[in-house]
């Protein structure tokens, strides 16, 4: 009979432990779908605002699975307003590149960790990578009083014109 119970006593044990294994999995893949979905969501609101807004960088990052900064982009008679959404990027690791006539060219390498810990179960989640985005300028900007600015994790790129 003891012995009995103890098997029954390991049993719901381990019928616990495959509960809390479920609850956190399901949790992961709400995770998961909201931020995918929240994308998608983003991404439906970009496509109806200003036609200022670089929409072919922002459908590449949802669409390719890679991440690809998203780059916002204002231009006026005076000046062309550049903001890099770059999270997770060391302001040291960005580059700025206009060493091609009438392009500008805004690279990096992006690098997060996330531990995540429920009792003695520890998850670390590390995104690694390059990035690299090309961007025609227009003939009248004067790369040579560019200026940029870091506000936070964006990068504010201002390029006067002639």
């Amino acid at each position: 009979m003891a012995t009995q119970s103890a098997f029954s006593d390991r049993g719901q044990g381990r019928q616990h432990e495959a509960e809390e294994l479920i609850a956190r999995s399901a949790e992961d893949m709400e995770a998961l779908f909201s931020g995918f979905f929240g994308s998608i969501e983003a991404l439906r609101q970009d496509t109806e605002r200003e036609e200022s807004q670089d929409v072919d960088t922002t459908i590449a990052g949802v669409s390719s699975g890679l991440w690809t900064p998203r780059i916002e982009r204002q231009e006026t008679d005076e000046q062309i307003v550049l903001v890099a959404r770059l999270p997770y990027v060391p302001r040291n690791q960005v580059r700025i590149d206009t060493d091609t006539p009438g392009r500008i060219k805004i690279s990096g390498e992006c690098s997060s960790s996330t531990v995540y810990q429920a009792g003695v179960d520890r998850v670390t989640e590390r995104q690694l990578g390059q990035f690299e985005k090309d961007l025609p300028l227009p003939p009248a900007a004067c790369v040579e009083r560019m200026t940029a600015i870091f506000h936070g994790s964006d990068v504010v790129i201002t390029i006067p014109k002639y």
